[in-house]
C-alpha cells in the first residue's frame, strides 16, 4: 500500500515526461516514510476523451492515492505536499494539477500475494 493512480491529458505525453513524472512521485511515496517502499505502487493511465473548464487546449493531472487507514489528516497533507512537490516542475505547463487521498476500507480490499 497505497496504490497511485495517476490520470493524465493523453496529450501531455508529447509535452512532459510522463515516466519522471510516476518515478518522482513514486520516490515521494517511499521517501514520506509513511509505508514500506516494497508495498508502494505507482501507475500512470492517459486519457483520450477529456474537457477541463471551457478552453479545449487545457490539461490535467489528477493523483489519486490510496491508502489503508491510520495515517493523521496532518501526515495526509505533507503527503499531498511532498507528492505536488516532487512534480511541481515537471507539470508546470499543465493547466490542472488535482490529488485526493481516500482510506481503503479494509472490509473491501482483498490482496493476494503469489
Amino acid at each position: 500500500m497505497p496504490h497511485c493512480v495517476i490520470e493524465y491529458a493523453k496529450p501531455l505525453k508529447h509535452v512532459i515526461s510522463i515516466e519522471a513524472m510516476v518515478e518522482a512521485i513514486h520516490q515521494a511515496l517511499i521517501d514520506s516514510d509513511l509505508f514500506e517502499a516494497t508495498a508502494v505502487k505507482t501507475r500512470a493511465h492517459g486519457v483520450e476523451h477529456f474537457r477541463v473548464g471551457e478552453d479545449e487546449a487545457n490539461t490535467f493531472v489528477h493523483i489519486h492515492m490510496a491508502i489503508m487507514p491510520g495515517r493523521s489528516d496532518q501526515e495526509k497533507a505533507l503527503l499531498l505536499e511532498r507528492v505536488f512537490e516532487s512534480i511541481s516542475l515537471i507539470t508546470n505547463v499543465v493547466s490542472s494539477v488535482t490529488m485526493e487521498i481516500v482510506d481503503i476500507n479494509k472490509q473491501h480490499y482483498l490482496k493476494v500475494i503469489n
